[in-house]
């Protein structure tokens, strides 16, 4: 355990873990069946030798971001969730339902007609060929034709193979607009002619880490308290008292849970956390951003619940997406 004290971990993270095995041994002392676990070294000598010198400024002794680098950043997410959000939910909805048209079409002779009729009309005048990209290649979207033709997928699939489209999308790969108009403004002129099908998804991806920056930046949240926010968490205020009133303005307040410094009578952490004793003031772009990501999630869930932001479902079980996935997407949304 010296090396604890030579290591790059933070004094508070050592001294709790530390702190778990004086736990263990006390435990032990009162089982019935002792496992003759040894009583820590630090509770003879001290704990001091055993954790990290504490740093001059406190635990957090990162520089802050540079006004250059945070300035450009939030203001790009507060123009993503408040300019593009409409959008981008709008684009995300409709793909939702064009997904789930094609897996419900059904293979009929007048399907198959149709279907053919798209693609003759495609190949008669060298149209590009709406594609998508699976397992990095270039492939005709088969989703995407068949909700727009009323095919099947097993049609799609096959005539795809059959007229040779699975080639041709490697020469004229074409977009996959979607049918979603375009209200955002980026200095007076739409932001993009039309949102497409394969990106909807990243787009929304995107949409909920500018959410995350506005609301870490501009409340002073913890990473973990923002991603324990829940819907519902900042409820609209009273009507404004009438002017000339002796009432406080009133605003818009966040009630969020704090779990690194939740412990119980005992001194134990509490891994659920506990209610924040003084809400968050929130200022207008928080607010929005709050807002944007209730329409993301369901009533009553977490904002950042990883089922409604992980749109691959890679991970099981419930819970926000975790402080190190809301890094590398912030990164990505740099990028």
């Amino acid at each position: 355990m010296r090396t604890a004290a030579t290591s790059a971990t933070a004094r508070i993270t050592v001294h709790s873990g530390l702190s778990s095995l004086t736990r263990l041994w006390v435990f032990d002392q009162l089982s019935g069946r002792p496992s003759g676990i040894g009583c820590p070294p630090w509770e003879i000598e001290g704990v001091g030798d055993y954790l990290p010198p504490a740093t001059p400024g406190g635990e957090n002794a990162t520089e802050a971001i540079a006004e250059q680098t945070m300035g450009p950043l939030l203001l790009w997410a507060i123009r993503t969730v408040e300019e593009f959000s409409d959008d981008i939910l709008a684009a995300w909805v409709e793909r939702s339902r064009l997904r789930e048209a094609a897996a419900a079409n059904v293979a009929t002779p007048a399907s198959r007609a149709a279907l053919r009729a798209f693609m003759a009309r495609i190949d008669a005048e060298e149209l590009p060929i709406p594609s998508t990209d699976w397992l990095g290649r270039t492939t005709p979207a088969g989703v995407y034709i068949a909700a727009l033709t009323g095919a099947s997928l097993n049609q799609v699939y096959n005539a795809s193979r059959d007229h040779g489209w699975r080639q041709a999308a490697l020469a004229r790969p074409g977009p996959c607009p979607l049918s979603v108009p375009i209200s955002g403004l980026l200095d007076g002129t739409a932001w993009r002619e039309a949102i497409d099908y394969t990106e909807a998804a990243f787009l929304r991806r995107q949409l909920g880490t500018a959410c995350f920056i506005v609301i870490a930046y501009l409340t002073g949240m913890r990473p973990g308290e923002a991603a324990g926010l829940r819907s519902g968490c900042c409820p609209d205020p009273e009507p404004e008292p009438e002017p000339g009133s002796a009432e406080p303005q009133r605003r818009h307040l966040i009630t969020s849970t704090v779990y690194k410094t939740a412990r119980d009578a005992d001194g134990n952490h509490r891994s659920e956390g506990e209610i924040r004793d003084v809400p968050w003031v929130a200022i207008a772009p928080v607010v929005n951003a709050i807002r944007v990501l209730e329409r993301m999630v369901p009533d009553g869930q977490l904002l950042f619940d990883h089922h409604a932001h992980d749109l691959r479902g890679t991970r099981a079980g419930t819970g926000s997406l975790t402080v190190h996935t809301l890094g590398i997407r912030v990164e990505d949304f740099v990028t």
